[in-house]
């Protein structure tokens, strides 16, 4: 519900969160309630902001000299960051591949990054201070932190193949492309890497100079292997591996696929988790292709699990889990981001409905549910033995990649069926002492039922772009909308919806089948008060923020 402004006011608060991530190389960081955190170890700032949407738009916004002019000068205040006592006592990446591999933009103080002072300076404009709810008076409204070490936690890891000599028969190297060429750069000792990641590289290495397994040359367009992706499951520290090779199809790889896959168990059989292969034969450099026909699993289970980070390993309740494949978007900093699904998770309104756009999975969406389901305040403080807090209204997450929709759905029914609303059809203890005793066997429920039932309850996903999910109606009815774009930012029209005013007359519905007016004069983010902004690439958030404060929607910085 919408609160309306009373007689005697001319605004209508609305509250909007900003999150910016930001990713050096494969990088990950966190700023959250007022406060920069760099999660589980590396670089970059992550920001928030809180937001107030207004009616009233007598102070109108001109962001022409803040997002140009911050960008710009980014360099000239990295030393301020030294000299405050928060960053005292900050571990070093001290990496030796440092200076020749371009993954890292520092290996000493992950502090003096020149997007960190260019993020402070562009949040503490004058202009934006205007739009801050305090007006500008906390000048502790940013601040930065590391909370945790700066190695060993990236648990995926994309890497370019080489030939090891110009014979092209002994054997692949592994790592990642020189600044500004195509020659790949081994980084076999790399800090930030997961230690098992390293591991895969080393038997990768081995496995392919055993069977002799050629690398694929961009020239001539010869040889097999071009990629590899490795994935670390945390809890079991096995990997998973996926092979990009140069063939249109899984036979065109054979037989040197199967040597290569038989030599990596022999070599250390407990390491993988599964090993995949994915055939791309396109020209440029596109590490995957589209089309679910161009994967094919090799061996091992089809889905990496991690768990929810608001589960709380010390007790017996099971929150659920998180599915991924190596064809769905994973986090390299998995760590990281579960601080930022558990602040975003904070920052949703009791009891409110939230759309998800951009969802990948639907991690920020499904954290959500779980953490105010169990971990609200309102929850927690309740003495009352018949309390029952039902968490979010519901759900509705959506991505256009088509390989979301099973992971999704393999998660959200691993949740408990009081947190999601879809039924269980896991049978309790006395339902199978009750079917062993009588002898009955299990009725089968025919899958079309299933796949019916288990979109049930108040979690749903949807695979589209973000653009048609928000057209389709898919955030009306929603008080909270978290978007989570890749780096290039919201789409036109996404952000063109954003920046509608709030029109009073549109009636609240959850539903276009219930709107009876035309597409071109509905508002489909018009009940929307709190949003939720994670982005991948300090420029376009600036950029999106510059819009967002400059629309007619009324859009204020909260904190």
């Amino acid at each position: 519900m919408l609160n309306e402004p009373t007689h005697h006011t001319t605004m209508t608060r609305f509250n909007a969160i900003l999150l910016l991530l930001l990713t050096c190389r494969e990088g990950t960081g966190f700023i959250g309630n007022q406060k920069i955190v760099f999660p589980n170890k590396l670089h970059w700032p992550f920001k928030e902001i809180i937001v107030q949407r207004t009616n009233n738009n007598s102070n109108v916004y001109h962001p022409s000299s803040s997002f140009h002019t911050f960008l710009q000068s980014a360099n000239q205040a990295v030393s301020d960051y030294s000299r405050t006592s928060e960053f005292e006592d900050v571990p070093k990446i001290s990496c030796e591949h440092f200076g020749t591999c371009p993954g890292c933009v520092t290996d000493e103080d992950v502090r003096r990054i020149p997007v960190i002072s260019s993020a402070k300076r562009y949040f503490n404009s004058p202009s934006l201070r205007l739009q801050r709810a305090d007006k500008g008076e906390d000048d502790d409204f940013f601040k930065v932190i590391v909370p945790s070490n700066v190695g060993g936690w990236r648990t995926q890891a994309k890497l370019a193949v080489a030939k090891k000599s110009a014979w092209g028969r002994d054997g692949c190297i592994f790592g990642l492309y020189e600044r500004g060429t195509h020659n790949v750069l081994t980084i076999p000792s790399c800090e930030v890497h997961h230690p098992q990641i390293n591991r895969a590289i080393e038997i990768l290495t081995k496995a392919t100079m055993n069977v002799r397994t050629s690398a694929y040359d961009e020239l001539t367009g010869s040889g097999l292997l071009r990629y590899v992706q490795c994935q670390v499951e945390r809890f079991t520290g096995k990997v998973c591996l996926t092979l990009v090779m140069n063939a249109e199809k899984y036979k065109d790889t054979q037989p040197e696929l199967s040597r290569l896959t038989s030599e990596l168990k022999k070599l250390d059989s407990n390491l993988w988790h599964s090993i995949w292969l994915h055939c791309n034969n396109s020209n440029g450099n596109v590490i995957f292709a589209r089309g679910t026909e161009r994967w094919s699993r090799l061996d091992g289970p089809e889905f990496v699990r991690e768990a929810l980070c608001t589960t709380d390993f010390s007790s017996d309740k099971k929150d659920g889990l998180l599915y991924f494949t190596p064809a769905t978007f994973r986090q390299g900093n998995l760590d990281g981001f579960d601080i930022i699904a558990r602040d975003v998770a904070e920052a949703i309104p009791t009891n409110a409905a939230v759309c998800e756009l951009y969802g990948g999975v639907g991690t920020l969406g499904l954290t959500a549910l779980s953490y105010a389901h169990y971990n609200h305040p309102l929850f927690q403080g309740n003495e009352e033995e018949n309390f029952k807090y039902d968490g979010l209204r519901w759900l509705r997450c959506s991505d256009e990649n088509p390989a979301n929709l099973n992971c999704f759905n393999r998660s959200a029914n691993s949740m408990p069926s009081e947190v999601t609303g879809r039924p269980t059809y896991r049978p309790t203890k006395e339902k199978l002492k009750e079917r062993k005793a009588s002898g009955k066997r299990r009725k089968k429920i025919k899958s079309s039922q299933f796949q019916k039932t288990r979109n049930e309850g108040k979690v749903s996903y949807t695979v589209a772009s973000a653009t048609k999910a928000l057209l389709e109606g898919q955030a009306l009815g929603a008080e909270c909308l978290i978007v989570d774009p890749p780096r290039k930012g919201l789409d036109d029209e996404v952000m063109s919806q954003l920046c509608k005013p709030f029109n009073p007359k549109q009636p609240l519905v959850e539903s276009l089948d219930y709107l009876y007016e035309p597409t071109w004069n509905t508002n489909f983010a018009n009940d929307v008060k709190t949003l939720i902004y994670v982005s991948c690439g300090f420029d376009a958030l600036a950029r999106d923020c510059d819009k967002l404060l400059s629309g007619n929607a009324g859009w204020t910085l909260e904190r």
